[in-house]
């Protein structure tokens, strides 16, 4: 029974686990996809695009594009009273850009109408690092020393902290001003009906068009989906040695099984059975503890995942972008799982089930 209880609390608490991870992931992928594009297209010819209209026109008719947003980025630093913080400068068509990057749409201050040519929408990092509130007056510099000074219209918090400590919004036009690029566009942002085509999509946007380069929304945050991954392969690791040590208690019990019942398989060996079902016998054993505990296990899994999604587990709010744990299931896991679970109560009944005929019945009936 203890055994079984083993099995059961090893694939539950792998299953819960991968599902909050599952979760986080899924979390953070809506987040970066609500504020940068599935796409970002650059020109290969030069800074600056030479025939916008046309590579537009070429982007927006191929299909499962939705929207194409021109727009120019550089690095700046913003300044406020005393305070100062380099930041990514992007200049954005108001209007088209949300097409692109929905959370712009619903900024929790302010609403991207009102972003003109001498206002700025600053990241909700940016302005707590600078204590800067709406409405207020701040500097920016580019590069080349132009500065300028922009009223501060909205904030925007995308719950991805490299975005909201480092993105500044201005409008398009007042930044090719300030850079003396009139008309110029150094990228243009696509967003696509499915995000997850990006890397097909960018093939044949580069195919259409050899003058130009992409990059998609998984190229851009390689970092931050790398370190969830190997988060999530660690913790699926560290948790399965819980059914590690389930199977050596199966091994356990079932090599002193076999020691206590040698006298009993030497009788059933001399009757004519053969050694090989006998070790069979065994080995179903463990497995039947496995399939019983697996089943177990991921059905208690599953509970335990929506339990946490439908009565929540609280966060601080303070250093997660979330109030509560996420919790996403996906088959496959839970199947793996499951699996796994099985094949360590086979791999673990296996050994104990050689023992068997490493004892010849005869001496085993005179000696035992």
């Amino acid at each position: 029974m203890a055994l079984l209880i083993s099995i059961t609390l090893g694939v539950s608490a792998v299953v819960t686990v991968l599902s909050v991870t599952n979760g986080f992931q899924a979390d953070l992928t809506r987040r970066v996809l609500g504020l940068t594009s599935h796409i970002v297209v650059l020109p290969l010819t030069g800074p600056y695009f030479e025939e916008l209209d046309q590579t537009l026109a070429k982007i927006l008719q191929t299909p499962e594009v939705l929207q194409a947003a021109p727009g120019l980025s550089t690095q700046g630093l913003l300044t406020y009273m005393d305070g100062a913080k380099s930041v990514e400068i992007r200049g954005i068509e108001p209007g088209v850009e949300v097409g692109v990057s929905p959370i712009l749409g619903k900024l929790p201050l302010g609403t991207v109408e009102d972003l003109e040519l001498d206002t700025v929408l600053l990241g909700h990092g940016v302005a707590d690092w600078l204590g800067v509130a709406l409405g207020d007056q701040v500097l920016i510099t580019f590069p080349r020393g132009q500065s300028a000074t922009f009223q501060v219209v909205g904030l925007f918090d995308s719950g991805v902290a490299q975005y909201d400590n480092s993105f500044v919004y201005v409008h398009l036009p007042k930044m090719q001003e300030l850079l003396d690029l009139p008309q110029g566009v150094g990228e243009i942002r696509v967003a696509l009906k499915n995000p997850f085509l990006a890397d097909s999509i960018a093939e044949n946007l580069r195919d259409a068009d050899p003058n130009i380069e992409t990059v998609t929304w998984r190229e851009l945050n390689r970092n931050l989906f790398d370190a969830l991954v190997l988060e999530k392969r660690v913790f699926a690791l560290v948790l399965s040695l819980m059914l590690v040590v389930a199977g050596f208690g199966i091994a356990n019990v079932l090599g002193m099984h076999v020691m206590q019942r040698q006298r009993d398989i030497a009788i059933l060996s001399t009757m004519g059975l053969a050694i090989r079902r006998i070790r069979y016998i065994f080995i179903l054993q463990g497995v039947f503890l496995g399939i019983v505990g697996a089943m177990m296990g991921g059905a208690l899994g599953l509970v335990f995942a929506w339990a946490i999604d439908t009565f929540g587990l609280p966060l601080p709010g303070d250093i997660y972008p979330v109030d509560q744990v996420p919790v996403e299931v996906r088959l496959l896991d839970v199947v793996l799982t499951m699996v796994g679970g099985v094949a360590i109560s086979l791999i673990a009944s296996y050994f104990p089930a050689r023992r068997i005929s490493d004892s010849a019945p005869a001496e085993v009936l005179r000696y035992g």
